[in-house]
């Protein structure tokens, strides 16, 4: 997961393990597309009233899950909510405006207008870069940070560590047009999701090589950025990352003098919120949080369809998981619809809707397809399909070989949604005789944990507003054609069918076609068992009434310079 995500990759929070891959737009380029919808879940509500009515200076004190160790939102150890949506539109280009359905519009501030044409069956588009925009070195932004940005995220450039290759590996050239503000990019063939590829940009100094792009940006330097505001202090002690008005900043002057990001969990963060010692409590996921909050007294709580799923990754190349038949019967036992209604119990959202039978779409969003037939909770389907994977029940539990099935769960402490799954998955493995050991995981250790593979299963958050954009970077290859699966892939799993239908789906222009063919792939992972949806998250925000152009939206997106407090 994540509420309008500006990198082009899809993207993981700790809360609610959401993949924020890359933004949430549109099918094709431009076009208009079809959004998540719901009785129960407005698109928006983010109080959005005009630049005249608010007050002019002040501070927003926002909470983070994490302060970023890793400030490069391409990098798969950057990837997360924190720095690509929450921080990034702050500090960050963020070249389109995205609409409440979901429509992405130039951000005239980095982008005037684009063109987009087809030469010889290769997709062309121009994008005319406003001359005023700069990085905060004083360096105007050109064509060339656009080369830099994509020879590094393409898949094609060894030790790069990109977090996605999605769409950077659809770009044959990126080269100088009229002049050096106008960057024109070639695509291999036709590629409907370019908007989602180019929804920000790196310097050229931060992504020169691998090492730089890698671990260059592991201290923050404000001269690789560029927005409405600029980086002011790090406080590592106190976990917090102020910024302050950029006065480098071509465009609308910002509303708000400085805001503040600090570091703490959903508990903490709900407690300050009611205490008035930060302005904005987001991704409320419990009860006790969500009760907490409306103790203050000019609580206002916004909510909307989130694009964050919940979910748990199967590491296919743990001993125990490496074989298929084992995973198929484990979820068969995993009692989705009981996790769900735990997790939203005390919760404004009625569970029952918010059900995924798909990796990729979105219950009410066009394409969306319950394709998890076969896969729903049967615990006598479990038992059975564990006997005839050789794993019989001796005691309490199964065994094989003189081995016990034992499954290791990385449960991130102090992350309400994580224990209750863990518990949870516990107690229904034990039903079917599968031992499950909850491993305390120091939820700032997330990236590392999902880096480095150690862990059997695990629950979080993706997020994406590009359902069909980025496939390759959670289920795929590194790149076409590459043995080595992506960064975010973290189950590790390889299928060949699934590489041919992203293939297609990345070139197929024929927007039904696509998503048939983007259904099928989802059918393989279900069959597969890389990851297994739980349930779509509702975003939750409590804010002060007179927080003015921020709140909760499934894709609307407001200026970072218009947020501020109403007169």
């Amino acid at each position: 997961m994540r509420k309008a995500i500006v990198t082009p990759v899809a993207v993981l929070a700790v809360l609610v393990m959401a993949l924020t891959g890359c933004g949430q737009k549109n099918q094709s380029g431009g076009s208009k597309q079809s959004g998540v919808t719901s009785e129960s879940a407005p698109m928006a509500q983010l109080n959005v009233v005009d630049r005249g009515q608010l007050k002019d200076g002040g501070t927003l004190r926002l909470a983070i899950e994490q302060l970023p160790t890793e400030w490069n939102p391409l990098n798969v150890n950057g990837d997360t909510a924190d720095l690509g949506t929450t921080i990034w539109r702050f500090v960050g280009a963020t070249n389109f405006d995205i609409t409440e359905d979901g429509t992405p519009k130039p951000n005239p501030n980095y982008i005037f207008s684009t063109d987009v044409e087809t030469k010889g069956g290769k997709q062309v588009v121009t994008l005319h870069l406003n001359p005023k925009a700069k990085w905060n070195s004083g360096r105007t932004i050109d064509y060339t940070d656009y080369r830099a940005t994509w020879k590094a995220n393409s898949g094609f450039a060894p030790d790069f560590l990109p977090a996605s290759t999605d769409g950077f590996n659809q770009i044959s050239s990126v080269e100088k047009g009229a002049k050096d503000t106008d960057v024109v990019l070639t695509f291999k063939t036709t590629y409907p999701d370019w908007t989602t590829v180019l929804s920000t940009v790196l310097p050229k100094e931060g992504v020169k090589d691998p090492h730089t792009f890698n671990d260059g940006w592991k201290t923050l330097n404000p001269d690789w950025l560029t927005g409405p505001f600029i980086p002011m202090k790090v406080d590592e002690a106190s976990k917090t990352l102020t910024v302050k008005r950029n006065g480098k900043w071509w465009g609308d002057k910002s509303k708000l003098d400085t805001v503040s990001f600090k570091a703490m969990d959903s508990a903490t963060q709900t407690k300050a919120f009611a205490n008035k010692e930060i302005d904005a409590a987001s991704n409320i996921t419990t009860k006790d949080g969500y009760r907490t909050a409306q103790k203050r007294p000019d609580v206002e709580m916004r909510q909307a369809g989130s694009l964050q799923r919940r979910h748990f990754t199967f590491n296919t190349k743990s001993t125990m998981l490496s074989d298929k038949k084992v995973r198929q019967a484990i979820v068969k036992g995993i009692n989705r619809p009981a996790i769900a209604k735990s997790d939203l119990a005390g919760l404004p959202v009625s569970p029952d809707t918010l059900m995924l039978g798909n990796h990729l779409f979105m219950p009410g969003q066009a394409g969306y397809r319950d394709n998890s037939a076969g896969y729903n909770y049967d615990p006598e389907a479990a038992k059975k399909g564990l006997d005839e994977a050789g794993w019989k029940k001796q005691g309490d539990y199964r065994v094989k070989d003189g081995k016990t099935l034992t499954i290791n769960y990385a449960k991130l402490t102090g992350v309400p949604t994580s224990e209750n799954e863990g518990a949870l998955f516990k107690q229904d493995m034990a039903k079917i005789g599968v031992k499950v050991n909850l491993v305390n995981t120091p939820s700032d250790s997330f990236i590392q944990t999902l880096s480095s593979h150690s862990f059997d299963v695990i629950a979080f958050t993706w997020g994406t507003a590009y359902p069909m954009a980025n496939i390759r970077q959670i289920y795929g290859a590194a790149a076409e054609g590459s043995k080595q699966p992506s960064q975010s892939n973290f189950s590790q799993l390889l299928d060949p069918e699934v590489e041919k239908l992203i293939s297609k789906i990345d070139t197929e222009s024929d927007v039904s076609k696509r998503r048939e063919l983007a259904n099928q792939a989802d059918k393989t992972i279900w069959d597969d068992v890389m990851t297994l949806p739980l349930y779509r998250r509702m975003s939750l925000t409590a804010v002060p009434k007179n927080l003015a152009n921020f709140g909760a939206s499934t894709f609307q997106t407001v200026r970072a310079e218009d947020i501020g407090f109403q007169k």
